[in-house]
């Protein structure tokens, strides 16, 4: 809420068959655990139905109950018939008032707000039981909420100490706003994006997820007390000294938390919302601490340290932060991965909170590291076509990367280094990026060549990369087979259904030269087809605009393909799986 507006940025879905199951301190759990992984100031603030029938005086008592953000719950009520799909009302009174609403797009919504990112490490130290851990867990939690930290902002003189305007900030005069603060920073994440590509300065059009402001942010926590305040009265020490064997952690809690704030929000409210943020991050680390403990039972229980993970799945419309167990591997979380998918309404046919998938922030990004999704701001002229693109995120592997010469034979190399990047941003592999003489091992390893391969220029085409793909990440592949170029236009159906319904890349070799084809334009009635072309043959450095202005990532014709030389097209397919 912001304004006096609210703004509707996704929905959670109660699962009651799932926690009714649960014993009662286990269901209470279980309904409030959602909450904890979205982002500070994300509340719930009413209800979605689809039916009248659930509209009853019950229910609307109900609302006023379960939401905390409004004292006016909203209800959006999905009508069939009506062309506008969503009716809004609010609930004044457990009586419903119509009011109207405005669709807001992703572009404006991330030129609105801004992520402020909180990280630091909390110390822990306790007895190895539940009721042990979670005692700690709340004195900690009461201290950080007493007023005992201090946050400051990097690359700045900015602290915050409380939420008093008058005192309580330090560096900055007036009552300056988030966005201001931003300014003053000069934080790189709220100045600069992944890449370039769509040009993240102030006051031009943010175009993708790259693009979202973050704000960091730093904790001091208080180490000594003001007696003088906190105990007016002078006493002795009393120390209790219980002597018996017991297991004990020791360890740092890795606070990695986000908040979702409006830039005209004032400096001084957010020390509530980075509290706030800091209990969302403590409690779920309390939750896996206790998950592991009632999984590890015995006389000597084993626990690892969580640490967090933010995600944006598409279509979610915010972040999901999670902890997972440093040393359980992603294979034995999938249980937790299908209750969110359920929770928020994801489909059940692809991961998207694998540790593989988590959103890289761009001050995490290597120096000259391979580009990601450089074809984000390319539009096609296909008129009245469809367009079909890869889905998710992918890095531009191309010629003279990795400190390699492979000008001239290693198109196709490159082409599969690109899609098993793909494989492994979307969560399905931790396989890491192979080098060619690693490629050419795996083909001698098969059978497939002799080992006067390894260590050659020799090229590859696409049945090498589709035997790659199953050898090393276990995908399976179509390989489509043309005569010739121009039949390469025969392809616009074929293509189109593939973006859609498996959204790899595609590799495509012919004759010498091999490519990734990251989409199509096509147009059914009339034919026009342009393709998505990712040129791995560019030897430059990793500059986006030259990427895209001279080409080598851009919409191509079908005369683009010679005539004269045969092709074969590697369509890798996604596994169904969370």
């Amino acid at each position: 809420m912001h304004d006096g507006a609210l703004l509707v940025v996704g929905l959670s879905i109660e699962l009651d068959e799932e926690c009714y199951s649960l014993p009662a301190d286990e269901q209470e759990r279980c309904h409030s655990q959602s909450k904890l992984h979205f982002p500070t100031e994300v509340d719930l603030c009413g209800f979605v139905t689809f039916s009248d029938k659930y509209v009853t005086p019950e229910f609307l008592e109900s609302l006023q109950q379960d939401v905390q953000i409004t004292d006016n719950p909203l209800l959006l009520r999905y009508e069939l018939g009506n062309p506008a799909g969503l009716k809004t009302q609010f609930c004044v009174h457990e009586n419903l008032k119509d009011t109207s609403y405005e669709v807001v797009n992703e572009s404006d919504l991330w030129s609105q707000f801004i992520y402020v990112r909180l990280q630091t490490k909390i110390p822990l130290t306790c007895e190895l039981q539940t009721d042990a851990l979670s005692e700690a867990m709340l004195l900690l939690r009461k201290k950080l909420a007493a007023g005992m930290v201090c946050f400051h902002f990097p690359k700045s003189s900015v602290y915050l100490m409380s939420s008093e305007a008058e005192n309580g900030l330090s560096g900055l005069s007036g009552d300056p706003t988030v966005g201001e603060l931003c300014s003053v920073s000069g934080d790189a994440d709220c100045n600069q994006s992944l890449s370039e590509g769509c040009g993240k300065v102030k006051g031009k059009k943010k175009c993708s997820l790259k693009d979202i402001d973050v704000l960091s942010v730093e904790m001091l926590l208080k180490s000594t007390r003001d007696c003088n305040v906190e105990y007016p009265n002078k006493c002795a020490p009393v120390i209790q000294h219980v002597k018996r064997n017991y297991k004990c952690v020791k360890t740092f809690i890795k606070v990695d938390s986000l908040s979702m704030v409006h830039r005209n929000s004032q400096v001084v409210r957010l020390y509530a919302v980075l509290v706030d943020s800091l209990w969302r991050n403590l409690k779920l680390a309390e939750n896996s601490f206790l998950e592991q403990l009632l999984i590890s039972k015995g006389p000597s229980p084993v626990v690892s340290s969580p640490e967090p993970y933010h995600f944006f799945p598409q279509g979610c419309g915010h972040f999901v932060t999670i902890m997972y167990p440093k040393k359980k591997p992603d294979f034995e979380l999938d249980k937790e991965r299908c209750l969110l998918h359920k929770v928020l309404a994801l489909p059940q046919d692809r991961p998207f909170f694998r540790r593989g998938s988590a959103h890289i922030f761009a001050n995490e990004v290597p120096a000259n590291a391979p580009l990601i999704n450089v074809h984000e701001g390319l539009n096609s002229t296909v008129k009245d076509g469809e367009v079909s693109l890869v889905q998710g995120t992918y890095s531009y592997h191309h010629y003279r990367q990795d400190r390699i010469d492979d000008n001239g034979w290693g198109c196709a190399y490159r082409s599969l280094q690109t899609i098993i990047s793909w494989f492994r941003w979307q969560g399905y592999t931790e396989h890491p990026i192979p080098t060619h003489r690693e490629i050419q091992q795996c083909l001698v390893n098969i059978g497939d060549k002799p080992s006067s391969f390894v260590g050659s220029c020799q090229w590859i085409g696409s049945t090498e990369v589709s035997f790659c793909l199953e050898s090393m990440l276990g995908i399976t592949s179509r390989i489509l087979s043309v005569n010739s170029g121009e039949e390469m236009g025969n392809l616009g159906g074929e293509l189109s259904f593939h973006f859609k319904h498996d959204g790899t890349p595609v590799m495509i070799g012919g004759g010498v030269l091999a490519h990734t084809i990251l989409g199509v334009d096509f147009n059914k009635n009339t034919g026009e087809l342009k393709f998505l072309i990712l040129d791995p043959h560019y030897t430059g450095g990793e500059d986006l605009q030259v990427i895209q202005g001279k080409g080598w990532c851009g919409w191509k014709g079908v005369d683009f393909w010679n005539k004269t030389a045969y092709y074969n097209l590697c369509l890798p397919q996604r596994p169904r799986c969370v």
